[in-house]
């Protein structure tokens, strides 16, 4: 999952620098890792909202292996009072842990609150981290819950 999660931060921070000049640059970018793999990144402008563009699309693609990774912002949710920003991640290709596709939600708000929630094939909870009013707590697939405070 680690190698995963790292092309999935290139994919985010990528996307993120393409965003602001969008309509600028041109959608795609390739890449290579330093394990020699060749990626592709398509960037699709959702909603003019700096603050949640819905409908925005990054898609990753490794032509070598054929693995298709995308994500799009869907929406907004409202957590414990907090609005957040929704989107959803997946892959053609589960990871070691089985993982297909994550859930994450951030808030413009604060800067500290998420939810990254990772989801199996048949759409079982494999791990959740979730971070709000100042209280982080994790949960791994057993049902395990370890919670700590990040305030001071």
């Amino acid at each position: 999952m680690q190698k995963k999660m790292i092309v999935f931060l290139i994919l985010l921070v990528l996307s993120l620098a393409v965003s602001g000049c969008s309509d600028k640059e041109d959608p795609n970018i390739k890449f290579e890792d330093e394990d020699g793999n060749e990626y592709e990144v398509t960037y699709n402008e959702g909603s003019a909202d700096d603050n949640c563009p819905v409908g925005t699309v990054w898609t990753l693609s490794n032509p070598s292996s054929g693995e298709l990774v995308t994500m799009e912002v869907v929406g907004t949710r409202v957590v414990e009072g907090i609005e957040m920003c929704h989107a959803v991640y997946e892959t053609s290709v589960p990871d070691e842990d089985g993982t297909v596709r994550m859930e994450y939600l951030w808030s413009n708000e604060d800067d500290e609150s998420f939810i990254w929630t990772a989801y199996d094939k048949d759409g079982n909870i494999l791990s959740e981290m979730k971070a709000m009013k100042g209280k982080v707590t994790m949960t791994d697939n057993e049902g395990n819950v370890m919670e700590f405070s990040t305030n001071s």
